[in-house]
């Protein structure tokens, strides 16, 4: 990016947001009375067309003395703002995520932009109707000390020179407290922080706790819940460095905090801090490490269950703190594993076993409080024998098959492993034994109101969410005791600290490890074991149920035991075996279209040329291609899709290697592509 210090640019690369054509970038001459102020990030006025009298917003992205042979252009009309929206720093970071996630900066730039700021003038926001009832919180004369783990840790990480630690703490191990601890140093120092939670609702838990100790005149808060309104208020008091601390979801990481000294990222391990759709396809954690590395920043990486990944590049590096025990050495809930299958031998074919009723009974009239957890996204997504348990797997990816019923075929979404035709259980070869599963949280909450009658039963998960505070009034609610049970997804398993909650059941503790994706263990262990602990976290002593189809599964029994380090190197070692993540990066390709075989035709086209290409360059073994294969979803909007997978064992020049070629393609118009660096699933 070039010196503007001189001011000596003739042109300005301005972004415009056009209806028709979407964000692009145009060149503007500067008009001489704008030359010693104009700068990047600034909102401008500028023409746009031919005809006379268009005007469109933009902002000011770049300098040039040059222009392209044989275009003519226009002057800028008006700087809005003598502030920048973003400065030179900020939009690096914007560049580098556009470089990695195979977007452009113009896309990048209208997801960091709240929307409506690029549609309106600035100057026309209105103050919010009403602020985030959280922030009525009122702060608390009460401060906890450190337990003597947690000043070891504490000190540990002061003394390290890395940029990014790895705080590994058991549920309930207080990492929260080492969290505050090493805010209050870092505004001391005179620095701000941003603190990241995957989901709205521990952000207003995780918040209220903050303001508690710190008071709520330097917080501030950022999420897609908040309106724009405030949204623009926030950013206003981040650009005067009024904000202290900020708090967010994964859309955080872009607001422009100034002065930043230190990075948190509660549960880094959780699927929320990726971004899907749509692009950029950016994961929080990621952007969050160039973050740092762009303001010489700490970053801090907490979870229960870290991710793979994370864990073991922590361990390498020596950037790994662990906190082993519950403060005050609280014991850990009992675990105990149901077999549903057993319940059916009794006659009881319905969701709930007669001994986790029995319990949530017992725990509601000891006026104590119940979580009980299923995961939504649970549809019929593997087939298991229930004569023995055996979950149908591809022997290529050790990844579970998955049932097409108008093929009448099990088929593995990484390599196109098939199995046609499948009447009886390849393990124990009993025939119609056979069923595919999912469930989910509606379900539970109506059947769990008739079993339950007269007790007070609550949903809680993203589709129950239609109004401004409804998640934080639902677990205010819970905390005050107002709900006995409360149900929900994984938005329930992390961050609750409700001492009365004795109980946690798992409605279908399987489900999450039968998902068709390299990472369903971890992704099963650790919402096991993070909702497992959510009980027993007071005086009296939790027990958790887990309800499942298949006893023998090894990374349940460690999710009972909540034993990571013993999951970790159980995990590792496939990951190492079928080069997974952190042996290999993944780089997933869909190609979609309305006509199947158009959508197929173009994916087999690329991935050859791919293939032929990767081998002409004789790096066949460190760039691995699989596939094309049909998408798990087969059929989304109309349109059928097929991906091809890139296992990339070259780092950095993997990854240009393989965006290079990409970019170099030209489909057809009925041809759709999306490039996912890093998804964290094949669904």
């Amino acid at each position: 990016m070039p010196d503007i210090s001189e001011n000596s640019y003739k042109y300005a690369l301005c972004l415009v947001d056009i209806k028709v054509l979407g964000t692009k970038t145009f060149s503007y001459l500067i008009p001489d009375s704008m030359k010693d102020i104009i700068k990047i990030g600034q909102p401008v006025i500028v023409p746009f067309g031919f005809g006379k009298g268009r005007k469109l917003k933009a902002y000011i992205v770049g300098f040039s003395n040059y222009l392209e042979e044989g275009i003519k252009a226009k002057y800028i009309d008006e700087i809005l703002d003598n502030e920048a929206m973003f400065d030179l720093g900020y939009l690096k970071m914007l560049e580098w995520v556009a470089n990695y996630y195979f977007s452009d900066l113009p896309t990048v730039l209208k997801t960091a932009l709240p929307e409506k700021f690029f549609q309106k003038n600035l100057k026309n926001y209105r103050k919010p109707n009403k602020e985030l009832k959280v922030l009525s919180t009122k702060k608390s004369k009460k401060q906890n000390t450190l337990s003597d783990e947690q000043q070891k840790v504490y000190d540990e990480i002061k003394k390290v020179n890395a940029k990014t630690s790895l705080l590994y703490g058991v549920t309930g191990s207080g990492k929260t407290e080492i969290y505050f601890k090493l805010i209050e140093d870092t505004i001391n120092e005179g620095k701000n922080i941003l603190f990241l939670a995957p989901e709205i609702a521990l952000v207003s838990q995780l918040t209220s706790r903050t303001i508690k100790r710190f008071g709520k005149s330097a917080v501030g808060i950022w999420h897609s819940s908040i309106s724009e309104a405030e949204k623009y208020k926030v950013w206003q008091k981040l650009r005067n460095d009024e904000i202290k601390i900020l708090f967010g979801a994964r859309s955080s990481v872009f607001a422009p905090i100034k002065n930043l000294g230190l990075i948190i990222i509660d549960e880094e391990n959780d699927p929320s801090y990726k971004q899907t759709m749509p692009a950029p396809r950016y994961s929080a954690v990621e952007v969050a490490k160039k973050l740092a590395e762009l303001n010489n920043a700490k970053l801090i990486l907490g979870s229960a269950t870290p991710d793979i990944k994370n864990y073991y590049e922590a361990k390498n590096s020596n950037s790994l703190f662990e906190l082993k025990h519950r403060y005050n050495n609280a014991s850990l809930p009992k675990v105990k594993i149901v077999d549903m299958r057993l319940e059916r031998g009794l006659g009881n074919n319905g969701i709930f076993s007669k001994y986790l009723i029995d319990e949530i009974k017992n725990t509601v009239n000891n006026k104590n409080q119940v979580i009980l957890l299923i995961n939504r996204r649970g549809f019929s997504s593997y087939t298991q024998c229930m004569e023995c348990s055996t979950v149908i797997e591809c022997p290529k990816c050790a990844i579970p098959l998955i049932y097409h019923s108008s093929s009448d075929s099990h088929r593995c979404h990484y390599c196109n492993y098939e199995i046609k035709h499948l009447t009886k259980c390849p393990e124990c070869n009993k025939e119609d034994t056979l069923e595919n599963f999912g469930t989910g949280t509606q379900r539970v909450e109506e059947i769990a109101s008739k079993i339950f009658e007269g007790m007070r039963i609550q949903r809680l998960d993203s589709d129950n969410l239609t109004k401004k505070n409804e998640h934080f009034e639902i677990l205010e609610a819970f905390s005050k005791g107002e709900i006995d049970i409360l149900i929900g997804t994984q938005m329930i398993a992390k961050g609750l600290d409700n001492p009365n909650v004795t109980l946690v059941g798992v409605i279908n503790a399987d489900l999450s490890f039968n998902l068709p994706d390299f990472r369903s263990s971890e992704r099963g262990f650790s919402l096991l074991c993070q909702v497992a602990g959510r009980s027993g976290r007071g005086k009296e002593e939790g027990k958790v149920i887990f309800q499942t189809y298949n006893n023998s599964n090894i990374f349940l029994d460690k999710a009972r035991e909540q034993d990571y380090e013993s999951f970790y190197e159980n995990e590792i070692e496939i990951r190492e075996a079928f080069d997974y993540p952190p042996f290999a990066k993944i780089i997933r390709i869909i190609l979609s279209a309305e006509n199947n075989f158009r959508a197929e035709k173009s994916a087999l086209e690329i991935a050859m040329r791919l293939k032929e290409w990767i081998e002409k360059l004789s790096l066949t073994e460190r760039l691995i291609v699989m596939g094309p294969a049909a998408c798990v979803l087969e059929k989304i909007r109309g349109e059928y899709r097929f991906n091809i997978l890139i296992k990339n064992k070259l780092d950095e020049k993997g990854h240009n290697t393989i965006l290079s070629f990409l970019r170099k393609i030209i489909l057809p118009n009925d041809i759709k592509m999306i490039v996912d660096v890093d998804p964290m699933d094949i669904l």
